[in-house]
């Protein structure tokens, strides 16, 4: 595949976390696939429906998110971002700093490349 839908999906996944961490609503329900399936480094397993509804409680509330260290596969119409990521949170008024390793799967829907699965680990404190 392309570099050009390399960059594409790479550009997916950093727009999905700018909306997030903005609480842009709108732009992270164009972000996501309506089939999502989300595993937090916690795992628990929540919907698109579900996970837009804990973020909108502030459950939790995304203050920064760094990725870094990505790499991007383009197959046909699936695109696989696997990367490292510097997370800063606030959940139930507690501010928490820690990274995780991801993986997020992206689909192409016409030109736009939306996120049908995400999930991370924890990496243990150093």
């Amino acid at each position: 595949m392309t570099v050009a839908a390399e960059a594409d999906v790479l550009r997916a996944d950093d727009r999905r976390f700018e909306a997030m961490r903005k609480e842009d609503w709108a732009a992270l329900d164009a972000a996501l696939a309506d089939d999502l399936t989300y595993v937090h480094s916690s795992a628990r397993l929540e919907s698109k429906k579900e996970h837009l509804a804990n973020l909108r409680a502030g459950k939790p509330h995304y203050r920064g998110i760094a990725p870094r260290d990505r790499r991007v596969r383009v197959h046909g119409d699936v695109g696989i971002v696997d990367g490292i990521s510097e997370m800063h949170v606030e959940n139930a008024g507690k501010e928490q700093r820690f990274t995780v390793r991801y993986l997020a799967v992206y689909t192409r829907t016409g030109e736009q490349w939306r996120m049908l699965a995400w999930q991370s680990t924890r990496q243990p404190d150093a």
